[in-house]
């Protein structure tokens, strides 16, 4: 399955309206957990560029993998 970029950006803008804004770093971390297995490095970094919970989201995954990769040295 092919995700369409654009279209899980737009898909997140409209559903972001309905998650109380306390809970949407939370939500905005869920979601990029669920795509780190679908999309490509240069997809997940367009969607970080989306807002500040996804780019949050993104570069905690992105730290949390680099650490990943120090330990198995």
């Amino acid at each position: 399955m092919s995700i369409d970029v654009e279209v899980l950006i737009e898909s997140y803008i409209t559903l972001k309206e309905y998650i109380p804004a306390k809970e949407r770093q939370a939500a905005a971390d869920n979601l990029v957990s669920l795509l780190v297995d679908n999309l490509s490095d240069k997809e997940l970094r367009e969607f970080g560029g989306t807002d500040s919970y996804t780019k949050r989201a993104i570069e905690e995954y992105l730290d949390d993998e680099d650490e990943e990769i120090d330990y198995e040295d």
